[in-house]
């Protein structure tokens, strides 16, 4: 753990996390978007993965992205376990949609997917409102993720395209017009 939070430390590598969150990026996307140089970015990369809170992923360049998973995991480790429980949502919601969260989700973890349409549809809003905003998810990306707050990904995803949230097409999901309104509520 300390070895991890030495990393968390210093204020390239945060800014560094803080852009994998958004998305994965090259090591050339990094340098130009924070203004450092190559063997600076390839040395504060180095210190992150040894951390294991990046994951490589290949398709035709090697991209990185933060490890959603690893994070999450540690935020709940240095957070009281009350307020860990109580974070149901980060939105303003109604008091008969946080029962439904609360009731389904365990702090940032989801423990179920809902049987009722209605309360799978709160849920499915949920999980999409606590994912990074962007148009378009590579599905690796996505998997990673959903996967930080619910293990059965492949089921969420397929549930935002039955439910209207997102497109599917060749392996990368776009939010629908659904799925836009859900994140500018």
């Amino acid at each position: 753990m300390s070895v991890l939070l030495r990393s968390l430390a210093d204020a390239t590598r945060l800014r560094m996390i803080a852009a994998l969150i958004e998305a994965p990026r090259t090591l050339s996307e990094l340098t130009s978007l924070l203004s450092i140089d190559i063997e600076s970015a390839a040395h504060q990369l180095r210190k992150l993965e040894s951390a294991g809170l990046l994951v490589a992923t290949t398709d035709s360049k090697v991209r990185f992205l933060a490890d959603l998973g690893r994070l999450q995991r540690v935020a709940i480790q240095l957070s009281p376990p009350k307020r860990v429980r109580g974070a149901a949502t980060a939105a303003e919601v109604d008091s008969e949609t946080r029962g439904v969260l609360s009731a389904f989700f365990d702090g940032p973890r989801l423990n179920a997917l809902p049987v009722q349409r209605r309360k799978r549809e709160l849920v499915l809003e949920e999980l999409l409102r606590r994912i990074p905003a962007q148009e378009e998810y590579r599905e690796a990306a996505l998997n990673q993720m959903i996967g930080a707050m619910f293990d059965d990904f492949c089921s969420v995803r397929r549930e935002w395209v039955m439910a209207g949230y997102m497109t599917r097409d060749g392996g990368v999901y776009r939010l629908a017009a659904r799925g836009r309104a859900v994140l500018s509520a």
